[in-house]
Protein backbone atom coordinates (compact mmCIF):
# COMPACT_ATOMS: atom_id res chain seq x y z
CA UNK A 1 0.00 0.00 0.00
CA UNK A 2 1.13 3.55 -0.74
CA UNK A 3 2.10 6.04 2.05
CA UNK A 4 1.76 9.48 0.22
CA UNK A 5 -0.90 10.90 -2.12
CA UNK A 6 0.61 13.07 -5.10
CA UNK A 7 -0.18 15.49 -7.31
CA UNK A 8 -2.03 13.54 -10.01
CA UNK A 9 -3.99 11.19 -7.43
CA UNK A 10 -6.47 14.05 -6.28
CA UNK A 11 -8.84 15.33 -7.62
CA UNK A 12 -10.83 19.00 -7.09
CA UNK A 13 -14.27 19.85 -7.61
CA UNK A 14 -17.06 23.22 -6.86
CA UNK A 15 -20.54 23.00 -7.29
CA UNK A 16 -23.29 25.87 -6.24
CA UNK A 17 -24.60 24.71 -3.40
CA UNK A 18 -28.28 25.91 -4.49
CA UNK A 19 -28.62 22.88 -6.78
CA UNK A 20 -29.20 19.58 -6.35
CA UNK A 21 -26.20 17.44 -4.52
CA UNK A 22 -27.05 14.55 -6.47
CA UNK A 23 -26.48 16.10 -10.11
CA UNK A 24 -23.84 14.61 -11.91
CA UNK A 25 -22.51 15.31 -15.22
CA UNK A 26 -21.05 12.87 -17.48
CA UNK A 27 -20.32 14.57 -21.02
CA UNK A 28 -18.60 18.13 -19.31
CA UNK A 29 -19.84 20.55 -21.88
CA UNK A 30 -22.99 21.78 -19.59
CA UNK A 31 -23.82 24.46 -22.19
CA UNK A 32 -26.08 24.16 -24.83
CA UNK A 33 -28.83 26.01 -26.80
CA UNK A 34 -32.76 25.96 -26.78
CA UNK A 35 -33.64 24.66 -30.56
CA UNK A 36 -36.69 26.28 -30.60
CA UNK A 37 -39.84 28.33 -28.57
CA UNK A 38 -40.98 26.02 -25.51
CA UNK A 39 -44.26 27.20 -24.01
CA UNK A 40 -44.84 26.90 -19.98
CA UNK A 41 -45.77 23.37 -19.54
CA UNK A 42 -44.30 21.82 -22.64
CA UNK A 43 -43.72 18.05 -22.02
CA UNK A 44 -40.53 18.08 -23.92
CA UNK A 45 -37.23 20.33 -24.27
CA UNK A 46 -35.44 19.98 -27.69
CA UNK A 47 -31.63 21.44 -28.29
CA UNK A 48 -29.06 21.91 -30.68
CA UNK A 49 -26.56 19.99 -31.04
CA UNK A 50 -23.46 21.42 -28.87
CA UNK A 51 -20.33 22.63 -30.57
CA UNK A 52 -16.63 22.30 -29.32
CA UNK A 53 -13.80 19.96 -28.64
CA UNK A 54 -15.77 16.64 -27.81
CA UNK A 55 -18.92 18.17 -27.35
CA UNK A 56 -21.94 16.54 -25.56
CA UNK A 57 -24.36 16.60 -23.54
CA UNK A 58 -25.12 13.30 -21.95
CA UNK A 59 -25.21 12.12 -18.93
CA UNK A 60 -26.66 13.60 -15.38
CA UNK A 61 -27.06 10.30 -13.18
CA UNK A 62 -29.97 9.17 -11.92
CA UNK A 63 -33.57 10.32 -12.37
CA UNK A 64 -32.95 13.71 -11.04
CA UNK A 65 -31.55 15.78 -14.06
CA UNK A 66 -31.77 19.72 -13.56
CA UNK A 67 -31.06 21.89 -16.34
CA UNK A 68 -30.98 25.56 -15.35
CA UNK A 69 -32.12 27.79 -18.42
CA UNK A 70 -31.28 31.43 -18.95
CA UNK A 71 -33.33 33.53 -21.14
CA UNK A 72 -32.25 36.67 -22.82
CA UNK A 73 -34.47 38.63 -21.17
CA UNK A 74 -33.26 37.53 -17.47
CA UNK A 75 -36.32 34.93 -16.77
CA UNK A 76 -34.44 31.68 -15.19
CA UNK A 77 -36.22 28.72 -15.07
CA UNK A 78 -34.75 25.26 -13.06
CA UNK A 79 -36.30 22.62 -14.69
CA UNK A 80 -35.89 18.67 -13.57
CA UNK A 81 -36.29 15.95 -15.96
CA UNK A 82 -37.45 12.13 -15.87
CA UNK A 83 -35.30 10.89 -18.59
CA UNK A 84 -32.00 12.08 -20.46
CA UNK A 85 -31.10 11.15 -23.69
CA UNK A 86 -27.11 11.03 -25.49
CA UNK A 87 -26.40 13.84 -27.43
CA UNK A 88 -27.98 12.13 -30.52
CA UNK A 89 -31.25 11.54 -28.82
CA UNK A 90 -31.41 15.39 -28.32
CA UNK A 91 -31.72 16.36 -31.47
CA UNK A 92 -34.02 13.18 -32.57
CA UNK A 93 -36.57 13.24 -29.43
CA UNK A 94 -35.59 15.81 -26.98
CA UNK A 95 -36.16 15.05 -23.33
CA UNK A 96 -39.00 14.26 -21.09
CA UNK A 97 -39.78 17.05 -19.00
CA UNK A 98 -40.31 16.48 -14.74
CA UNK A 99 -41.60 18.85 -12.40
CA UNK A 100 -39.96 22.14 -12.87
CA UNK A 101 -38.17 23.82 -9.94
CA UNK A 102 -39.53 27.06 -10.47
CA UNK A 103 -42.84 28.24 -12.40
CA UNK A 104 -42.36 27.23 -15.86
CA UNK A 105 -41.73 30.17 -18.33
CA UNK A 106 -41.55 30.27 -21.91
CA UNK A 107 -38.09 30.46 -23.85
CA UNK A 108 -37.35 31.69 -27.17
CA UNK A 109 -35.12 29.38 -29.46
CA UNK A 110 -31.37 30.29 -29.01
CA UNK A 111 -31.77 30.87 -24.86
CA UNK A 112 -28.58 29.56 -23.48
CA UNK A 113 -28.89 26.29 -21.45
CA UNK A 114 -26.93 25.72 -18.20
CA UNK A 115 -26.51 21.46 -16.95
CA UNK A 116 -26.13 22.32 -13.18
CA UNK A 117 -23.67 20.16 -11.18
CA UNK A 118 -20.03 20.17 -10.16
CA UNK A 119 -17.47 22.23 -12.00
CA UNK A 120 -13.71 20.65 -12.23
CA UNK A 121 -11.18 23.31 -12.24
CA UNK A 122 -7.79 23.22 -14.20
CA UNK A 123 -4.25 24.46 -13.33
CA UNK A 124 -5.15 23.51 -9.36
CA UNK A 125 -1.51 23.49 -7.54
CA UNK A 126 -2.33 23.21 -4.18
CA UNK A 127 -5.90 22.43 -1.72
CA UNK A 128 -5.97 22.50 1.72
CA UNK A 129 -8.87 21.36 4.05
CA UNK A 130 -8.27 22.88 7.79
CA UNK A 131 -10.57 21.68 10.66
CA UNK A 132 -10.84 23.01 14.00
CA UNK A 133 -13.50 21.87 16.52
CA UNK A 134 -14.46 24.76 19.17
CA UNK A 135 -14.61 23.43 22.38
CA UNK A 136 -15.32 25.03 26.06
CA UNK A 137 -14.45 23.63 29.23
CA UNK A 138 -17.50 24.53 31.36
CA UNK A 139 -16.74 24.92 35.59
CA UNK A 140 -18.53 24.54 38.88
CA UNK A 141 -18.08 25.96 42.57
CA UNK A 142 -16.78 22.69 44.26
CA UNK A 143 -14.68 21.28 42.00
CA UNK A 144 -11.10 21.73 39.97
CA UNK A 145 -12.03 19.84 37.06
CA UNK A 146 -14.61 20.87 34.21
CA UNK A 147 -18.16 20.68 35.12
CA UNK A 148 -18.84 19.75 31.15
CA UNK A 149 -16.85 20.07 28.23
CA UNK A 150 -19.64 21.61 25.69
CA UNK A 151 -18.35 21.38 21.96
CA UNK A 152 -19.69 24.57 19.23
CA UNK A 153 -19.52 24.60 15.49
CA UNK A 154 -17.04 22.84 13.76
CA UNK A 155 -15.02 25.53 11.47
CA UNK A 156 -13.98 24.25 8.31
CA UNK A 157 -11.67 26.04 5.90
CA UNK A 158 -10.83 25.04 2.13
CA UNK A 159 -7.52 26.54 0.86
CA UNK A 160 -7.23 26.25 -3.25
CA UNK A 161 -4.62 27.65 -5.29
CA UNK A 162 -4.40 27.06 -9.12
CA UNK A 163 -2.59 28.76 -12.07
CA UNK A 164 -4.50 31.38 -14.63
CA UNK A 165 -4.81 29.37 -18.03
CA UNK A 166 -7.69 30.67 -19.67
CA UNK A 167 -10.13 28.35 -18.34
CA UNK A 168 -12.59 29.68 -15.91
CA UNK A 169 -11.03 31.47 -12.91
CA UNK A 170 -11.78 30.22 -9.48
CA UNK A 171 -13.20 33.72 -8.69
CA UNK A 172 -16.21 33.09 -10.81
CA UNK A 173 -16.79 29.50 -9.61
CA UNK A 174 -17.22 30.45 -6.05
CA UNK A 175 -18.96 33.47 -6.37
CA UNK A 176 -22.51 34.65 -7.12
CA UNK A 177 -23.15 34.50 -11.54
CA UNK A 178 -26.15 37.01 -10.71
CA UNK A 179 -24.19 39.61 -9.85
CA UNK A 180 -20.46 41.48 -11.00
CA UNK A 181 -20.10 43.71 -7.73
CA UNK A 182 -17.77 42.16 -4.90
CA UNK A 183 -20.93 42.73 -2.39
CA UNK A 184 -23.33 41.31 -4.98
CA UNK A 185 -21.07 38.10 -5.81
CA UNK A 186 -20.33 37.65 -1.83
CA UNK A 187 -23.00 38.35 0.69
CA UNK A 188 -24.88 35.49 0.88
CA UNK A 189 -22.97 32.71 -2.04
CA UNK A 190 -22.60 29.05 -0.88
CA UNK A 191 -20.88 26.07 -2.64
CA UNK A 192 -19.78 22.62 -1.86
CA UNK A 193 -16.38 21.82 -2.70
CA UNK A 194 -14.73 18.61 -2.90
CA UNK A 195 -11.40 16.42 -2.78
CA UNK A 196 -11.67 12.94 -4.18
CA UNK A 197 -8.40 10.99 -3.48
CA UNK A 198 -7.13 8.13 -6.37
CA UNK A 199 -4.72 5.00 -5.44
CA UNK A 200 -1.06 6.63 -5.50
CA UNK A 201 -0.19 4.03 -8.31
CA UNK A 202 -1.85 5.86 -10.68
CA UNK A 203 -0.67 7.84 -13.34
CA UNK A 204 -3.83 10.57 -13.07
CA UNK A 205 -7.18 11.05 -10.91
CA UNK A 206 -9.62 8.17 -12.83
CA UNK A 207 -11.62 5.67 -12.35
CA UNK A 208 -13.15 4.87 -8.70
CA UNK A 209 -11.60 6.90 -5.70
CA UNK A 210 -10.30 5.34 -2.68
CA UNK A 211 -12.26 8.31 -0.53
CA UNK A 212 -14.20 11.49 -1.12
CA UNK A 213 -13.57 14.58 1.36
CA UNK A 214 -16.85 16.87 0.37
CA UNK A 215 -17.72 20.30 2.62
CA UNK A 216 -20.90 21.47 1.89
CA UNK A 217 -22.24 25.15 2.61
CA UNK A 218 -18.77 26.60 1.71
CA UNK A 219 -18.93 30.96 2.30
CA UNK A 220 -15.93 32.74 0.13
CA UNK A 221 -13.61 34.43 3.12
CA UNK A 222 -10.43 35.62 1.08
CA UNK A 223 -9.07 36.04 -2.96
CA UNK A 224 -5.58 37.28 -3.96
CA UNK A 225 -4.22 36.74 -6.98
CA UNK A 226 -0.25 37.53 -8.21
CA UNK A 227 1.05 38.46 -11.34
CA UNK A 228 4.77 38.06 -11.22
CA UNK A 229 8.03 37.95 -13.02
CA UNK A 230 9.19 34.78 -12.13
CA UNK A 231 6.53 32.36 -12.22
CA UNK A 232 3.23 31.52 -13.58
CA UNK A 233 0.13 34.14 -12.67
CA UNK A 234 -1.47 32.68 -9.77
CA UNK A 235 -5.24 32.96 -7.96
CA UNK A 236 -5.87 31.55 -4.27
CA UNK A 237 -9.33 31.45 -2.63
CA UNK A 238 -10.19 30.51 0.79
CA UNK A 239 -13.62 28.83 1.93
CA UNK A 240 -15.05 28.41 4.60
CA UNK A 241 -17.88 26.23 6.08
CA UNK A 242 -19.05 24.23 9.08
CA UNK A 243 -19.95 20.94 7.60
CA UNK A 244 -17.36 18.25 6.07
CA UNK A 245 -17.79 14.72 5.58
CA UNK A 246 -15.85 11.60 3.92
CA UNK A 247 -17.11 8.65 1.89
CA UNK A 248 -18.51 8.23 -1.62
CA UNK A 249 -20.91 11.44 -1.54
CA UNK A 250 -23.35 10.63 -4.72
CA UNK A 251 -22.75 13.37 -7.31
CA UNK A 252 -19.18 14.30 -7.12
CA UNK A 253 -17.94 13.97 -10.38
CA UNK A 254 -15.66 10.60 -10.85
CA UNK A 255 -12.56 9.71 -12.91
CA UNK A 256 -12.59 13.44 -14.60
CA UNK A 257 -8.96 12.84 -15.53
CA UNK A 258 -8.85 9.42 -18.35
CA UNK A 259 -5.29 10.01 -18.81
CA UNK A 260 -1.96 11.15 -17.51
CA UNK A 261 -1.89 13.41 -20.79
CA UNK A 262 -5.62 14.36 -21.53
CA UNK A 263 -5.73 18.19 -20.88
CA UNK A 264 -3.15 20.54 -22.08
CA UNK A 265 -3.47 23.88 -21.34
CA UNK A 266 -3.21 25.77 -24.45
CA UNK A 267 -5.97 23.38 -25.74
CA UNK A 268 -8.30 23.77 -23.35
CA UNK A 269 -7.39 27.20 -22.37
CA UNK A 270 -4.81 29.85 -23.44
CA UNK A 271 -1.85 28.14 -21.77
CA UNK A 272 -0.09 28.94 -18.74
CA UNK A 273 0.18 32.95 -18.09
CA UNK A 274 3.17 33.95 -17.42
CA UNK A 275 5.23 37.66 -17.29
CA UNK A 276 5.04 37.92 -21.17
CA UNK A 277 0.91 37.80 -20.61
CA UNK A 278 0.50 41.15 -18.35
CA UNK A 279 -0.96 43.07 -20.73
CA UNK A 280 0.49 46.65 -19.51
CA UNK A 281 -0.58 48.77 -22.62
CA UNK A 282 -4.52 47.88 -22.15
CA UNK A 283 -3.99 48.50 -18.38
CA UNK A 284 -4.85 51.59 -15.98
CA UNK A 285 -2.22 52.31 -13.56
CA UNK A 286 -1.83 54.57 -11.06
CA UNK A 287 -0.13 57.82 -11.98
CA UNK A 288 2.63 57.29 -9.47
CA UNK A 289 3.66 54.63 -11.42
CA UNK A 290 6.21 55.80 -14.64
CA UNK A 291 7.04 54.70 -18.23
CA UNK A 292 10.55 54.26 -16.70
CA UNK A 293 9.30 51.83 -13.66
CA UNK A 294 9.80 48.02 -14.32
CA UNK A 295 6.97 46.93 -12.52
CA UNK A 296 8.31 43.42 -10.79
CA UNK A 297 5.09 42.10 -9.10
CA UNK A 298 1.49 42.88 -9.09
CA UNK A 299 -0.71 41.49 -6.21
CA UNK A 300 -4.83 41.82 -5.23
CA UNK A 301 -5.91 40.67 -1.99
CA UNK A 302 -9.30 40.89 0.16
CA UNK A 303 -10.55 39.42 2.94
CA UNK A 304 -13.99 38.71 3.61
CA UNK A 305 -14.41 38.52 7.29
CA UNK A 306 -18.11 36.89 8.06
CA UNK A 307 -20.33 37.52 11.05
CA UNK A 308 -22.12 34.46 12.42
CA UNK A 309 -25.92 35.00 13.38
CA UNK A 310 -27.47 32.93 15.72
CA UNK A 311 -31.08 32.55 17.06
CA UNK A 312 -32.33 30.60 20.03
CA UNK A 313 -33.49 27.49 18.93
CA UNK A 314 -31.01 26.47 16.54
CA UNK A 315 -26.89 25.43 17.19
CA UNK A 316 -25.79 26.89 13.97
CA UNK A 317 -26.02 30.67 12.56
CA UNK A 318 -29.06 31.05 10.07
CA UNK A 319 -26.71 33.83 8.47
CA UNK A 320 -22.96 34.29 7.88
CA UNK A 321 -22.79 37.63 6.88
CA UNK A 322 -20.41 39.79 5.16
CA UNK A 323 -18.74 42.82 7.72
CA UNK A 324 -18.92 45.24 5.44
CA UNK A 325 -17.06 47.53 4.56
CA UNK A 326 -13.93 45.14 3.44
CA UNK A 327 -10.60 46.49 2.39
CA UNK A 328 -8.81 45.28 -1.24
CA UNK A 329 -5.20 46.16 -1.68
CA UNK A 330 -3.53 46.37 -4.79
CA UNK A 331 0.08 45.98 -4.49
CA UNK A 332 3.22 47.01 -6.91
CA UNK A 333 6.80 46.26 -6.71
CA UNK A 334 9.31 48.00 -9.06
CA UNK A 335 12.38 48.44 -9.73
CA UNK A 336 13.42 51.96 -10.61
CA UNK A 337 16.87 54.05 -11.12
CA UNK A 338 14.61 57.70 -9.48
CA UNK A 339 12.58 56.77 -6.09
CA UNK A 340 8.75 56.61 -5.59
CA UNK A 341 8.92 60.60 -6.30
CA UNK A 342 5.99 60.65 -4.06
CA UNK A 343 6.12 63.79 -1.65
CA UNK A 344 4.73 63.24 1.61
CA UNK A 345 4.08 67.14 3.37
CA UNK A 346 2.92 67.33 6.86
CA UNK A 347 1.56 70.85 6.20
CA UNK A 348 -2.39 69.67 6.34
CA UNK A 349 -2.84 69.78 2.58
CA UNK A 350 -3.96 66.26 1.35
CA UNK A 351 -0.82 64.30 -0.34
CA UNK A 352 -2.95 62.31 -2.43
CA UNK A 353 -5.66 61.53 -4.73
CA UNK A 354 -8.31 58.85 -6.18
CA UNK A 355 -6.83 56.25 -8.94
CA UNK A 356 -7.82 54.22 -11.00
CA UNK A 357 -6.24 50.48 -11.20
CA UNK A 358 -7.55 47.87 -13.56
CA UNK A 359 -5.42 44.92 -14.50
CA UNK A 360 -5.63 43.01 -18.07
CA UNK A 361 -4.02 39.51 -18.97
CA UNK A 362 -3.13 38.63 -22.43
CA UNK A 363 -5.69 35.78 -21.22
CA UNK A 364 -8.39 38.14 -21.14
CA UNK A 365 -8.52 37.91 -17.73
CA UNK A 366 -9.87 41.79 -15.92
CA UNK A 367 -9.38 42.81 -12.54
CA UNK A 368 -10.83 46.07 -11.66
CA UNK A 369 -10.35 47.84 -9.10
CA UNK A 370 -12.61 50.96 -9.41
CA UNK A 371 -11.31 54.02 -9.26
CA UNK A 372 -11.36 55.03 -5.36
CA UNK A 373 -7.80 53.26 -4.71
CA UNK A 374 -5.31 55.68 -2.69
CA UNK A 375 -2.06 55.41 -1.43
CA UNK A 376 -2.06 53.47 1.73
CA UNK A 377 1.97 52.45 2.34
CA UNK A 378 5.24 53.06 0.09
CA UNK A 379 8.89 51.49 0.89
CA UNK A 380 11.65 52.41 -0.99
CA UNK A 381 14.96 50.08 -0.43
CA UNK A 382 17.04 47.54 -1.93
CA UNK A 383 19.76 49.88 -1.57
CA UNK A 384 23.06 47.64 0.01
CA UNK A 385 26.82 47.19 -0.37
CA UNK A 386 25.91 44.22 -2.13
CA UNK A 387 24.77 46.15 -4.94
CA UNK A 388 21.17 45.58 -4.60
CA UNK A 389 18.56 47.24 -6.95
CA UNK A 390 16.63 50.06 -5.93
CA UNK A 391 12.77 48.65 -5.21
CA UNK A 392 9.74 50.50 -4.58
CA UNK A 393 6.66 49.16 -3.24
CA UNK A 394 3.03 51.50 -3.59
CA UNK A 395 0.52 49.92 -1.59
CA UNK A 396 -3.07 50.68 -2.88
CA UNK A 397 -6.63 50.55 -0.93
CA UNK A 398 -10.05 50.90 -1.61
CA UNK A 399 -13.59 49.50 -0.16
CA UNK A 400 -15.39 47.07 -1.66
CA UNK A 401 -14.60 47.44 -4.85
CA UNK A 402 -13.32 44.38 -6.84
CA UNK A 403 -14.97 43.16 -10.28
CA UNK A 404 -12.92 39.92 -11.59
CA UNK A 405 -14.62 38.99 -15.12
CA UNK A 406 -13.13 37.22 -18.18
CA UNK A 407 -14.09 37.44 -21.97
CA UNK A 408 -14.56 33.62 -22.38
CA UNK A 409 -17.30 33.55 -19.64
CA UNK A 410 -19.29 36.15 -20.36
CA UNK A 411 -22.41 34.63 -20.11
CA UNK A 412 -24.00 35.08 -16.56
CA UNK A 413 -23.83 30.61 -16.04
CA UNK A 414 -20.81 30.63 -18.49
CA UNK A 415 -18.79 27.12 -17.66
CA UNK A 416 -16.17 25.31 -19.85
CA UNK A 417 -17.53 24.16 -22.95
CA UNK A 418 -13.95 22.43 -25.21
CA UNK A 419 -13.28 19.94 -22.51
CA UNK A 420 -13.45 16.48 -24.34
CA UNK A 421 -15.79 13.91 -22.64
CA UNK A 422 -15.18 11.55 -20.26
CA UNK A 423 -17.42 8.60 -19.63
CA UNK A 424 -17.29 6.96 -16.23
Amino acid sequence: MNNRITYATAQFSIKDNRFDPTNRIRGWVPVGRLRSTVASGATGLFFTTPTGAGASVSGLWGNNGMVLIKSAGGTTELIRYTTWASASGLTASGITRGAAGTTPQAHTAGDRVQQTGWEVPLGVQSVSIGTAFNTEDIFTLGQLDAYENTEGLPEIEVTVERVFDGTKPLFLMVTDPDFTSLKGRTANFRVDAAVAVYPDTQDSATGTPDSVCCVSGCFISAWSCSFVTDGPFKESITLVGNDKTWGGEEGIPSGYFPTSDAFDAGIVGSGVQRSENFDRAGSTLPAEIHAGDHIQSIEVAVDITREDIFELGRKTPFFRAVAFPVTVTTTFTMITDKGDLVNALGTGVDNLVNRTIILNTTEELTVNLGTKNKLSNITFDGFDAGGGNGTVTLEYTNSNSLTVTHLAFTDVYGTMTDLHTVNN
